[in-house]
């Protein structure tokens, strides 16, 4: 019997220790010194403000989350002339970012695709600082003669980005 009460009172010894360390621990006031700022650094290009130099039927589809810009252009006999696109990039986030890749891709034409000249300013290698806006200037121009058809051209225009190290 004397050892059971040992034993029970050893434990109850024990569990108030644990209580009194942990009732101290929270009733401790810390103070702390100096500060402490942490933000993710991030990359977010997003197109925007879209515009154009003139008048016609054509359409821009924007991809925001695989970054491309898909143009369909219906007449291209009226693209004789160099038509311009305008459009915004925005780097919405805190850290600069470059274009690790600009490609033209998804052709179809029912005309010669070697008729239009397409350029565009932006190009690899090209960095755009957070919260920094650049003009994407996208040049259209088509060699090609005029015909009764109905010339059409689509393509997609890419930017693969990266983290500015």
């Amino acid at each position: 019997m004397k050892e059971k009460v040992k034993y029970i009172s050893l434990i109850a010894v024990f569990i108030i220790f644990i209580f009194s360390i942990t009732i101290t621990n929270l009733l401790l006031k810390y103070d702390e010194k100096g500060s402490f700022n942490y933000f993710k650094e991030y990359y977010e290009i997003r197109f925007n403000n879209i515009k154009i130099n003139y008048d016609i039927d054509t359409t821009i589809k924007v991809n925001n989350n695989k970054n491309y810009l898909h143009f369909e252009i219906n007449d291209l006999n009226d693209y004789i002339e160099e038509k311009v696109f305008y459009i915004d990039m925005n780097n919405l986030g805190n850290k600069k970012a470059f274009v690790k890749n600009a490609y033209l891709s998804n052709f179809d034409t029912n005309a010669k695709e070697d008729d239009l000249k397409i350029e565009y300013n932006i190009e690899n290698g090209e960095e755009i600082k957070g919260g920094e806006t650049k003009r994407l200037i996208v040049k259209l121009k088509y060699k090609g003669k005029n015909s009764k058809d109905k010339k059409y051209y689509k393509f997609n225009l890419n930017y693969d980005f990266e983290k500015y190290l």
